[in-house]
């Protein structure tokens, strides 16, 4: 019976383990799709110099401004 416990918690680790796997090529897959688009990069880019520049809105402002 001990036997069966222990092969069940090896299966059970795993498992949790190509679960992590899975999980870390997805979002890798995802990134490298973000880094292929040309026209998400820029707007990655251009967002980021916005934040430097202050050309940013307050969540409250921008609730304001949508009509919340």
């Amino acid at each position: 019976m001990e036997s069966a416990t222990k092969n069940n918690d090896t299966v059970d680790i795993l498992i949790r383990a190509l679960e992590k796997i899975d999980d870390e090529i997805k979002s890798a897959i995802e990134t490298i799709e973000v880094m292929a688009n040309p026209e998400t990069l820029k707007g990655i880019e251009e967002g980021l110099q916005d934040i430097k520049e202050g050309r940013v809105s307050t969540f409250e402002e921008f609730l304001n401004k949508h009509g919340y």
